[in-house]
């Protein structure tokens, strides 16, 4: 049983094999996708702190080696408050993607600027002629 301590002061990262980041991600389903269906963009949890986040969204499309947000449609969104218990993913943001989506690689980002994680983001593929 391996167990894993927060908080030292001690200054000696010697366990670098993982990112900042490596304790939230965002899974989106399907990993391929055609223009016109719905993906959800799930919050998994690996950090031992409660995570909050709403439904709001944007969605990005790769050009090079920059996203670039891709406009949408106005759409009314609920300002609720999702959460992911530590350990534990939090409930789907459902994306309905337009029908005129180009072909390409997409990300979806839950949240901007999250401390030691940066845009908290999961991405996936429309498929299509590119």
């Amino acid at each position: 049983v391996a167990l894993a301590a927060c908080g030292s002061d001690s200054g000696d990262d010697t366990d670098s094999s993982q990112p900042a980041d490596a304790g939230l991600e965002v899974l989106v389903e399907p990993e391929r996708a055609e223009a016109g269906d719905t993906v959800k963009a799930t919050v998994v949890n690996g950090t031992e702190k409660q995570f909050t986040y709403g439904k709001a969204f944007e969605l990005e499309r790769q050009e090079g080696e920059d996203f670039v947000k891709v406009k949408l449609p106005p759409t009314p969104t609920p300002m609720i408050a999702l959460v992911a218990e530590p350990g534990e993913s939090g409930p789907p943001i459902e994306i309905k993607l337009p029908k005129d989506l180009m072909p390409g690689q997409y990300r979806v980002v839950i949240q901007r600027d999250v401390p030691d994680v940066g845009d908290l983001s999961g991405e996936f593929e429309v498929a299509g002629d590119y």
